[in-house]
């Protein structure tokens, strides 16, 4: 949103709690820019695509805001980016895919369709969803996560069939215990 408009003021919220919607039609930019934007927002969690778009989704998830905001201005603009920011990228990447595969824990699933990752920051359930949906299977499953830097607690996923997003994401009060979900 600050790449679009830098002069106006934003309030920095989870991914997973934001509401709002980014219309680019009535952004003045061109439509190469437009694209590669619309191509950043698509990208988010999966593990495929331009590494630098990937990169800027994982870092705005994490709160790495300046890393983020770098990225999305390098692939954006196409320019060259200087080799620190592009092993920062890789880095944050290959962060995520360690993390990720170690959650695809069949241990981690109980009961049946509720995996509990309730130690495991919320900024990486959306590359997990990604990963299980092209490994494990299609249908409908509940995750229970950790907190986010600006939306601590533990939090309630639910990921309708075939689908790589959720269609809730609630804050669960204290402890959460896997059989009252069923």
């Amino acid at each position: 949103m600050r790449f679009l408009e830098p002069e106006r003021e934003y309030r920095w919220v989870a991914p997973f709690r934001w509401r709002g919607s980014i219309d680019l039609m009535a952004c003045n930019l061109d439509l190469k820019k437009r694209q590669r934007l619309k191509q950043i927002i698509s990208l988010d969690g999966s593990d495929r695509g331009p590494r630098l778009a990937r990169a800027a989704c994982v870092a705005a998830r994490q709160g790495r805001v300046t890393l983020a905001q770098k990225l999305l201005e390098a692939h954006v603009l196409d320019c060259t980016v200087p080799i620190e920011i592009e092993v920062r990228a890789r880095n944050v990447l290959n962060d995520e895919r360690k993390r990720v595969r170690t959650l695809l824990n069949r241990l981690r699933e109980w009961p049946a369709g509720i995996w509990n990752l309730q130690d495991v920051p919320a900024w990486i359930i959306p590359a997990f969803i990604y990963r299980f949906r092209t490994m494990v299977h299609n249908n409908p499953i509940t995750i229970l996560s950790g907190g986010h830097l600006l939306c601590p607690g533990e939090w309630e996923w639910s990921i309708p069939e075939s689908s790589p997003h959720p269609s809730e994401v609630i804050r669960r009060d204290g402890m959460i215990n896997p059989l009252e979900l069923l």
